[in-house]
Order: C-alpha cells, then structure tokens, then sequence
C-alpha cells in the first residue's frame, strides 16, 4: 500500500489533476483585480500584489508543463535549408508574390515563455569594505525666515495594468493546450539535446537551478500558491533525478558556441 502511495507517477499525475483548475480560479482573481475599478489605472498595491502572483503563476505552470513533457518520447531532426529568397523564380518568390497580393496574416497568439529567467544577482566574492548606503529622511538647516526645500515626489498612486493583462493573456492562452504546450517543451529539450551531441554548448534545462522565480520561502506557510510552487519545485527535481542526463561526447566542452 506504501508502495502505491509514494509512487512517483501517481502523485504527480493527482497533483497536476487539481493544479489546472487551481490556476485557472488564481488567473480569474488577478484578472478581476486588474479590471474591478474601471478601464483604466489601477491602485499601486493591486498592482505588485498581481505582480507578485503573476510571476509565482508563471513559474507554476512552467513546472507542470515541464513534469507533462518529460512524460513524452519526441525526436528532433534539423530543419531542411531554405531556399534563397533572391531567385526570381521558383516557390519562394510564389510564396512572397501570394503573400503580398493577399490579405495580411494574423499573428499567432503570444504564449508562455519555456524557460525560466536566470538570476541576475552574483554574491561578491569577499565581504564588503563598505556598507551600503541607506536612504532616509534628508538632514536639512532650517533658519528664521528661509523657506525649506520641497519634498521629492513620491512614486505614483496609480498604474497602468497593460502590461500585466498582456503578461495574463499569454498565460492564458498557453494554459488553454497544455498538451501542446508540453509537446513544445520537449521538442526544445530533443532539439538541445541534439545540438549537444553535436558539439554545441547552450542552456540544457528549461528550469533554473534552486529558487523558482516568484517562490518566497517566509510566504509559504500562509500562502497556497507558494505551497503549491514548492511541491511542484520538488516533483520536478525528483524527475529530474530519476532521469540520466545526456551523455556528452569527448571533446564537445570545447566546441565553440
């Protein structure tokens, strides 16, 4: 019966079954925070408190995908050479000729990004001579008759919610085909994959190492977006383990990029 209870497989499937409607009740929250007022600004606290969450979202959704795509076999193969757009004859000018007599495509729909953001921030090497400086209130001489200074404008009270409701929007259109969108993950993890045996170095892994991106580990007793964000960040290391890497030919650390 333990055997069954801890089995690998079975818990991530249960816990990708009630991850889905999960995300969807969170992205409904931040969407109705961002638009309850009216079209327009937004308070400055609705709009890092939906930051916060957005980016917790993405990362969540980005750990489901990758534990659906390690569950497919797909095989990458290069793509056959184009041929010169310079021939004044031949499919491709057909092609430009019908494309630019036609009517305009549409754009595809913008998704989720595959792969985490790498930390930007390096600890320094040794201590620090100096401390930081700290920013407070400004030391000011005053005398009978002078008048102060102004105060600095303080940052906005309201913002502009665009770019977070472009943010939801991509979110929601890559959790509309998860299978889709985990049959694109893999394909990049075959096509990195090929291109390591063939000798050229770049990002293996579509997840960063250690933290996820939006997990606050003092949030995660009272928050159920970071718990569920850490049981996630777990199943995936434990695929991840129960999975032997590439093997990398001799030599291939030293091709060129």
């Amino acid at each position: 019966m333990l055997t069954g209870m801890f089995d690998r497989d079975s818990l991530i499937k249960r816990a990708l079954e009630t991850g889905w409607p999960f995300v969807a009740g969170l992205m409904d929250e931040v969407r109705g925070a961002l638009t309850a007022p009216i079209e327009g600004d937004v308070p400055r606290a609705v709009y890092y408190a939906s930051l916060r969450t957005l980016r917790a979202l993405e990362s969540l959704v980005r750990r489901m995908l990758y534990l659906m795509s390690v569950q497919l076999e797909v095989s990458w193969t290069p793509p056959a050479p184009r041929a010169s757009a310079m021939d004044s004859s031949g499919p491709v000018m057909d092609t430009l000729r019908t494309s630019q007599t036609g009517l305009a495509r549409q754009a595809p729909a913008r998704k989720l990004a595959m792969l985490d953001t790498l930390t930007l921030y390096f600890p320094p090497l040794e201590p620090l001579e100096t401390h930081p400086a700290r920013y407070g209130p400004r030391p000011s001489i005053w005398m009978l008759g002078m008048p102060r200074a102004p105060e600095p404008e303080g940052p906005p009270e309201t913002l502009d919610p665009a770019p977070l409701l472009a943010r939801l929007e991509r979110l929601t259109t890559s959790c509309a085909d998860p299978a889709a969108e985990a049959r694109r993950m893999a394909l990049w993890q075959a096509r990195r994959r090929a291109e390591l045996q063939a000798g050229k170095r770049g990002r293996m892994h579509p997840l960063r190492m250690g933290r996820p991106p939006g997990y606050v580990k003092d949030r995660l007793r009272r928050d159920t977006l970071q718990r569920k964000l850490w049981d996630f960040w777990q199943f995936c290391h434990w695929a991840d383990t129960a999975t032997d890497p590439p093997a990398r030919p001799a030599g291939a650390g030293l091709a060129p990029a």
